[in-house]
């Protein structure tokens, strides 16, 4: 995994560690409310799917995304930037707001944005994740920066729903 640098622009600490990017799909934290023993993947991603459909009946969820920063000396996690904004929900501030533009921490070279590793999120007895239920009853996760998902392209071919 690639250690990136970068540095606070009030302090100008320097942040030394690794990025990932985090996604986040409109309404997935109803699973704060469960835990994986109460309810499985499957039936939550159906919970879910109901309350997409009223919300957003053109289909189209918005994902949101963060910068998960992890250094030996500080952490942070802050909106990413260059994303879709959606409406109000987007604010203005994201990780360069607060922190330079990252670079390799041996090559020097500045982080393409869409080369980051987006993380995996589970829903079953080992993990709980928020809004792991949707990648752990469907096996789909979002490309780095993807604004919105599809629902009945995330349902198609499913035989839970």
């Amino acid at each position: 995994m690639t250690n990136w640098k970068s540095f606070n622009r009030q302090s100008e600490k320097e942040l030394e560690g690794v990025i990932k990017a985090v996604w986040e799909v409109s309404l997935d934290p109803i699973s704060d409310d469960f835990t994986p023993s109460e309810t499985n993947a499957q039936d939550l991603f159906k919970l879910w799917v109901k309350k997409v459909e009223v919300e957003y009946p053109d289909g189209l969820i918005p994902i949101f995304w963060f910068v998960d920063f992890k250094g030996s000396n500080i952490s942070t996690f802050e909106w990413m930037p260059f994303q879709f904004e959606h409406t109000s929900h987007t604010p203005n501030e994201n990780f360069l707001t607060f922190f330079t533009r990252p670079v390799n921490s041996v090559t020097n070279q500045p982080l393409n944005w869409f080369t980051l590793p987006v993380i995996d999120k589970q829903w079953n007895s080992k993990q709980s994740n928020k809004g792991g239920f949707i990648q752990e009853a469907t096996g789909w996760k979002p490309s780095v920066l993807q604004p919105y998902i599809y629902l009945p392209t995330l349902i198609n071919g499913m035989t839970i729903c």
